[in-house]
């Protein structure tokens, strides 16, 4: 069963939180811009925005809903506010993380999908990933964790803590941190916000399928005692499946479809696409581009592939 003859809806998370200097200067750029010679689509505010004024017949035909955008502060957004500049520092964005209001946000999101969504098909457009993190919590609380499992498309594994992983990116290649993100190692974020929902209980790591993930070990680094690699196979080990961006060398897709029939073990599917796994292949609007990712027809393959199973009666979308 396919979600053609379902109703969908469409919301917005316009949040965009980063502490990295480069995020931040795109910010900044925006707030001194003089928009009034910008065009309606580059004048838009979020994706959602964008989405909705320039595809409304696309939506129509395919039954997708709009149902409104969640709501984020000004100064967290990507384009803020003129009056949100003295805000708009990676000091300040480093406090917030710190505060734990991020979490709180994605609180915000879980209780907008259950009450202005839910029972229709989720359909979220946002900017930081950790906003999955509240759909997710509320698919998983109106059925059982048992039900539901997500499929991730996504260059980087969001489980592992920002000092993990820039201890050691500076230690295999300390050029390539230069702009990395700053935040607080333990702190809810972009980069761990899957390990927070499994250590929860809200997603279980048997139901977690991730594709494409170009940070994932490969087999000279797996002997390596360092926390990152040590996180990442331990995430492995109690459950979460992997199906990296080297394994699209070739003819992936038989390879990719045994993939998905033997990982997806519950009825109900999320899927959730980060498009950062495009990187310079399939877009170059991601904010964390640091590898080569899928190209445009390597990504349709993936959603062919996902509609298959969905056809053959493999699983059914959430």
């Amino acid at each position: 069963m396919c979600i053609t003859g379902y109703r969908k809806k469409l919301f917005g998370v316009a949040l965009d939180a980063a502490d990295d200097p480069w995020s931040l200067q795109l910010k900044q750029a925006w707030i001194a811009a003089d928009t009034s010679q910008f065009d309606s689509l580059t004048a838009c505010p979020d994706p959602y925005e964008a989405v909705v004024a320039g595809m409304a017949d696309i939506l129509a035909e395919h039954g997708i809903e709009p149902a409104g955008r969640v709501e984020i502060p000004t100064w967290l957004q990507p384009k803020p506010s003129p009056d949100d500049l003295p805000r708009v520092t990676v000091e300040n964005m480093s406090r917030f993380f710190d505060s734990g209001e991020l979490l709180g946000i994605t609180e915000r999101v879980k209780t907008f999908v259950t009450e202005r969504v839910l029972p229709e098909i989720p359909i979220m457009l946002g900017v930081d990933h950790a906003a999955t993190a509240g759909v997710v919590s509320a698919l998983t609380e109106t059925q059982s964790p048992n039900d539901l499992a997500v499929i991730v498309l996504d260059q980087h594994f969001d489980a592992i803590s920002l000092s993990a992983r820039l201890d050691r990116l500076s230690r295999i290649s300390p050029e390539s941190t230069a702009g990395a993100p700053v935040g607080y190692s333990e702190s809810f974020c972009c980069g761990n916000f899957w390990a927070h929902l499994m250590n929860n209980g809200t997603i279980l790591p048997e139901n977690l399928v991730f594709i494409g993930t170009g940070d994932y070990p490969r087999e000279e680094y797996r002997g390596d005692t360092d926390d990152y690699v040590k996180t990442y196979l331990d995430f492995e080990r109690r459950g979460c499946r992997f199906f990296p961006l080297e394994r699209f060398g070739g003819d992936y897709r038989e390879a990719l479809a045994a993939f998905l029939r033997d990982s997806v073990r519950a009825p109900r599917v999320y899927v959730s696409l980060d498009i950062d796994v495009g990187s310079y292949n399939g877009t170059y609007a991601a904010r964390y581009m640091d590898r080569p990712g899928l190209d445009r027809e390597q990504i349709l393959g993936v959603a062919r592939a996902i509609v298959d199973e969905c056809r053959k009666g493999t699983f059914t979308i959430a």
